[in-house]
């Protein structure tokens, strides 16, 4: 059949030809200057009705193609794991009746169709949507119809002679639908949620969604809310409950003076400094968490083996003590991080993210570890908790030490048993933590931010939950010891309750705090408009986004506006976090109030 349709490539390498039965040939500019056909494509509405109209989109890379059944679709070339080929990316029904004629804006992706029976529409392409329609209006049986170069004017030319619409749609690509939905953009493979404000040209796509920026921000959020909540919590209730009135002197304000240090301080330390140290020592930082965790808890059972009469002279020694801990535990992780980084990945952590050939079990080997301590604990302190008590009150005071540190070595070993077996179970089943969990290492990522930014909400969250701590009322501590009760005992079943409104409230600031940092996750977490939760790659953040664009955003421009509700949105999570928080704390304080 003959062409109906002819459309030269943006870019003038490509030719693309359409007849009336909705076959695509893509024509290609070789190297010695002759079109060689790459690409043939049938269009989906070729297969019930044939062709009647056609027009390039604004861009030359997507073709508006009209049927005799009303229906008009966009074909454009796109790219994809078997390489780059024709595909249908938009099918929108317009009319009953034939499509006569399409005409293309010079500014938006906006099509004008007209149908035989005169029925004119104004149709945004990427959002499928239509902005306005006017009843059948006689247009003659011929007729052609064009934008003006502004793209505010609609001109019809046709037997009965010119008519003249004024089109208003200075915001065609904003919408419910393009902010918050998946959108089929030209040369993506499929629907996907992108952020792309600016284009090479003025005649490139604007890509609008907010969703990859709400969840950059979640995810700054929750990885830095994962490190700074339990270290705050737990550092507050260890000075409130444990510390010497001395000591908690001296400690409180060590760590209130981290939050007088600027957030661009920070940013600058954690891209400059900290980043090389993880780019080049992932796996020792990952392993030095770990050894710094289970060296506290080693060192707690292992002082209970110290006798009594000897334990208590060195009590004034136990905090210089503890603030041993870590360098030693840093030691320890050096020094065994490099066999056991050859054992686990082979050669490297970081050439095991980026080869998905390699065998998946010691991701889920070292991802399984946690969940596996929780697993344990649970087992060891629910469903087996009255075997074990039952065996530890035969042994005596002096034997009940040594029966605890046994059971704490038992623990760990159960736990790396336990994270072997379900790593094992995942491996056989196929299942990579590569495809989601984990991925390719990138060196400003999500964990360097969450590590630098949870050094700035820890003094935020620890003076909020001391002074909760503190408020709780002496004569409950009290009762709690004169009934029998240990200092840990009184802390968590009396003081921690009391005080959970505090506690709540606390975490919660710190939620509102990380949420709304813009300098530390500007300048260490990459800036890159990612979806996904691995914790190696980087993000991009609503009030990033607001510092690096709005100054540079024309003034009443689609962008500019959708940069105001980025804004909006922000202070609507700030305000949902504050309001449960107040709500949260309102119940637990009238719990509290009954005490």
């Amino acid at each position: 059949m003959s062409p109906v349709g002819l459309m030269i490539g943006g870019l003038e390498d490509s030719v693309q030809s359409v007849d009336s039965s909705g076959k695509v040939v893509r024509w290609e500019l070789g190297a010695n200057g002759v079109l060689t056909p790459i690409d043939r494509y049938t269009t989906h509405t070729a297969q019930w009705s044939a062709l009647s109209a056609s027009e390039p989109l604004l861009g030359r890379s997507t073709w508006m193609l009209g049927s005799q059944g009303g229906e008009i679709e966009a074909v454009s070339l796109t790219t994809s794991d078997s390489g780059r080929d024709l595909r249908t990316i938009h099918r929108i029904l317009c009319s009953n009746a034939a499509i006569q004629s399409i005409a293309s804006s010079p500014t938006h992706r906006l099509v004008a169709v007209a149908d035989k029976v005169g029925g004119l529409k104004i149709v945004h392409v990427t959002s499928e949507r239509l902005l306005a329609q006017l009843d059948p209006i006689e247009l003659g049986d011929e007729y052609r119809m064009q934008f003006t170069r502004s793209g505010r004017e609609l001109l019809v030319c046709s037997d009965e002679g010119f008519k003249r619409f004024w089109v208003r749609g200075d915001y065609p690509e904003a919408s419910f639908a393009s902010f918050f939905t998946p959108q089929w953009y030209e040369g993506y493979p499929e629907p996907s949620y992108v952020w792309q404000s600016s284009t090479g040209s003025s005649q490139g796509e604007p890509k609008l969604s907010l969703i990859p920026l709400i969840f950059g921000t979640l995810k700054a959020t929750f990885y830095s809310m994962l490190i700074a909540a339990p270290i705050a919590i737990l550092a507050a209730i260890f000075g409130s409950e444990f510390l010497s009135n001395t000591w908690r002197s001296r400690f409180k304000p060590l760590i209130e003076l981290m939050a007088s240090v600027p957030s661009v301080v920070l940013g600058f330390i954690g891209a400059m400094v900290l980043a090389p140290i993880m780019r080049d020592s992932l796996f020792v930082v990952l392993l030095s968490v770990g050894m710094i965790l289970f060296f506290f808890v080693l060192a707690a059972h292992l002082w209970i083996l110290i006798p009594t009469e000897r334990s208590i002279p060195w009590r004034r020694y136990r905090l210089p003590l503890i603030f041993m801990i870590p360098p030693l535990a840093i030691l320890v992780a050096v020094w065994v991080s490099g066999p056991l980084e050859g054992w686990l990945f082979g050669s490297s952590m970081q050439s095991w993210l980026s080869d998905p050939q390699q065998s998946s079990w010691p991701g889920w080997f070292l991802l399984m570890i946690p969940l596996s301590v929780v697993g344990v604990v649970w087992l060891f302190s629910g469903p087996m908790a009255g075997a074990l008590d039952w065996v530890s009150r035969r042994t005596g005071f002096e034997g009940r030490a040594v029966w605890q540190t046994l059971l704490f070595f038992v623990a760990s070993l159960s736990v790396l048993f336990l994270a072997f077996l379900i790593a094992t179970l995942f491996t056989g089943f196929d299942w990579d933590a590569r495809r989601g969990l984990l991925g390719a290492y990138q060196e400003r990522n999500a964990l360097l931010v969450g590590g630098i930014l949870g050094f700035a909400i820890i003094p935020l969250v620890y003076t909020l939950a001391d002074d909760a701590l503190q408020s709780v009322p002496q004569h409950l501590r009290s009762a709690s010891l004169g009934c029998g009760a240990t200092v840990w005992q009184t802390t968590i079943r009396v003081v921690v309750p009391t005080a959970m409104s505090g506690l709540f409230s606390a975490l919660m600031i710190g939620f509102g705090r990380a949420i709304g940092e813009t300098m530390v996750v500007l300048m260490a977490a990459g800036n890159t408009p990612l979806m996904d939760w691995n914790p190696f790659n980087g993000y991009r953040t609503l009030s990033a986004t607001l510092a690096t664009e709005l100054p540079e955003a024309a003034r009443g421009s689609t962008h500019y506006h959708t940069l105001f509700l980025a804004a909006l949105l922000l202070f609507i999570f700030t305000l949902v976090a504050n309001t449960c928080a107040e709500w949260v704390r309102m119940r637990f304080r009238k719990r509290a109030y009954q005490l």
